[in-house]
């Protein structure tokens, strides 16, 4: 009895002694100085707007050197509000590692496309629908919008926010985007959108044959799907440079014009 006593108590205090070991090994590391900062950037599709040096030297003007200083929770939290500051960072984490380096894993935004307002401004809105600026490292290979644009750019906006006030004609341009993105056809033939004046889109194919009135952003599936069946069927027959413009604005026809 007095040995399955001892064989308890030892199964209790063995758990605890572990955790106060390793809750003393924690608040030891807490007290280390930073000494490395290691920086990780994840680009989607190869669009590198940011190298990790570009995100060393932001942090070191906002903060002068990391590397040497305690690792403290306001040093992580301060440090995370830099980075997530960046306008071209999608999300990021930052922490700590048992080596005493300070570890940041970016991951950038991912470009839908190239906005030029009508104002001869340029940024761009990626798949989630924020706005961001160009880079002087890389120009991403993504559709471009111009025409009439009024809508400049505007740091952390969100064009698909309900509470915000983005100009209809920028909403539908996303909308019309995104499903050109989705399809891998429609993603490899159209490579420019022009918002006109009454808000109507025409879209322009990379081989340049015509231009494409679309309409307004609506019935986008249906549109894209008489197109479709148009090019399918129709233009090998007579050539693809026949027409100047290929109209699916109205329901369930097109129109073409020489």
């Amino acid at each position: 009895m007095k040995k399955k006593i001892i064989h308890i108590v030892l199964l209790i205090l063995f758990p605890a002694g572990l955790f106060f070991m390793l809750g003393f090994a924690a608040n030891s590391n807490l007290q280390k100085p930073c000494e490395k900062l290691v920086i990780n950037v994840r680009s989607h599709n190869g669009n590198h707007f940011l190298y990790p040096a570009d995100v060393r030297t932001i942090i070191t003007e906002r903060l002068d050197t990391v590397e040497g200083k305690i690792m403290t929770p306001e040093l992580l939290q301060e440090t995370n509000q830099i980075v997530q500051g960046i306008p071209h960072v999608e999300r990021a984490n930052i922490y700590r590692t048992i080596n005493n380096e300070l570890r940041i894993d970016i991951t950038l935004r991912n470009p839908l496309l190239r906005i030029i307002n009508s104002r001869n401004q340029s940024y761009y809105i990626d798949r989630n629908g924020y706005m961001f600026p160009l880079s002087e490292n890389y120009t991403a290979r993504v559709m471009i919008a111009t025409g009439r644009i009024q809508a400049e750019y505007s740091p952390g906006k969100n064009i698909t926010d309900p509470d915000g006030e983005t100009e209809k004609s920028l909403q539908q341009l996303y909308k019309l985007a995104k499903y050109i993105d989705q399809d891998d056809f429609w993603k490899a033939f159209i490579d420019h959108i022009y918002v006109r004046a009454n808000g109507k889109f025409e879209l322009t194919p990379k081989n340049g044959a015509h231009i494409i009135e679309f309409g307004y952003a609506e019935q986008i599936e249906n549109k894209f799907s008489n197109l479709r069946k148009f090019y399918l069927n129709t233009l090998p027959q007579i050539g693809w440079h026949y027409y100047n413009k290929v109209n699916v604005e109205f329901n369930d026809q097109i129109i073409c014009s020489k």
